[in-house]
C-alpha cells in the first residue's frame, strides 16, 4: 500500500487557492511591515526602494506560479507548497521582527529575507525539475518514498 502525503490528499484547486491565499497574506504583511518600520524614516526613495524589494519575491512567486500551469501535476504541487512555505516564512520572520525584536536597525531582516527568498526558490525549483524528470536529461522521477 502506498503512502500519500499530505499534498497527495489535498484537492489540487483548494491547494492552489491556500497557495495563492498565502502570497497575497503575505506580500500584504511583508509590505505592511516594511511600511510601519520605515515609517520615521524621511528619505522617500529609500522606504519605496525598500518596499520594492521586499515585494519582489512575491512577484517571482506569481511568475513561477504562472509557468507552472503548464507543468505535470507533481511540479504544481511542488510550486504551490514553495508558495506556501516562503509567503508563511516571510510573514513570521517580518512580524517577529516588528513586534518582537524591536531592534534599533530594523533594516536587515527587510535585506536578507527577500536574498533568501530568492536563493530558496531558484534551488527548490532547479531541484523539483532535476527529480521531475527535466534536468541532465536523463529521467530521475522519484515517488513519495524517495525512491526511482
Amino acid at each position: 500500500m502506498e503512502r500519500q502525503s499530505a499534498n497527495d490528499r489535498l484537492p489540487a484547486n483548494i491547494h492552489r487557492g491556500v497557495a495563492l491565499f498565502s502570497v497575497g497574506l503575505g506580500a500584504a504583511v511583508s509590505l505592511g511591515s516594511v511600511l510601519w518600520v520605515g515609517r520615521h524614516n524621511s528619505s522617500v526613495v529609500l522606504v519605496l526602494l525598500f518596499t520594492v524589494w521586499v515585494a519582489s519575491p512575491f512577484a517571482g512567486l506569481l511568475l513561477i506560479y504562472r509557468a507552472a500551469n503548464r507543468r505535470s501535476p507533481a511540479r504544481q504541487r511542488v510550486t504551490w507548497s514553495q508558495m506556501l512555505v516562503i509567503s508563511l516564512g516571510s510573514v513570521v520572520l517580518y512580524a517577529a521582527d516588528v513586534f518582537l525584536y524591536h531592534p534599533a536597525k530594523a533594516a536587515g531582516p527587510f535585506l536578507a529575507v527577500p536574498v533568501a527568498s530568492w536563493l530558496f526558490m531558484v534551488v527548490w525549483l532547479s531541484m523539483s525539475g532535476y527529480f521531475h524528470g527535466e534536468g541532465g536529461g536523463k529521467t530521475t522521477a522519484l515517488n513519495s518514498d524517495g525512491k526511482r
